[in-house]
């Protein structure tokens, strides 16, 4: 087996609706109903430009197959101190969260010519933005 990629993140929250608008305000993602859940009150996907569901959100209420046996802890992160993501228009996005109000840190690491921006999401989990070369 290879891992080929991080396929999706899933974020348990009291606000789905609010969360939701979080990301697709700073990340420009599509808000999509998670498949069999219509209501994007307990339920929404977060796609990528090119339609990829990456981020999974829902309230606690919402079991999952795997948590009839084992029900899962819907409050915090957990072990995940945080989640990157490969971006690219870096301008743009520093002149956005900045025009939003948005707290963010700014890291550059020379040594491989990445530039990263950190901020956090409603739920507290952290986001690291990285800019290769961008």
């Amino acid at each position: 087996m290879t891992i080929e990629a991080i396929d999706h993140i899933n974020i348990r929250t009291d606000d789905v609706v609010g969360t939701s608008r979080f990301f697709a305000d700073v990340l420009a993602m599509e808000i999509c109903d998670a498949p069999g859940i219509p209501d994007r009150t307990l339920a929404a996907w977060l796609c990528d430009n090119d339609g990829r569901a990456v981020i999974h959100l829902g309230t606690a209420d919402v079991c999952y197959p795997c948590e009839q046996e084992v029900p899962v802890n819907p409050t915090g992160s957990g072990r995940i101190h945080h989640v990157a993501f490969r971006c690219s228009g870096y301008k743009a996005m520093t002149q956005k969260l900045t025009a939003q109000g948005r707290d963010f840190q700014f890291n550059l690491v020379e040594g491989v010519g990445l530039r990263q921006l950190f901020l956090s999401e409603p739920n507290g989990i952290l986001l690291e933005l990285n800019f290769f070369g961008d």
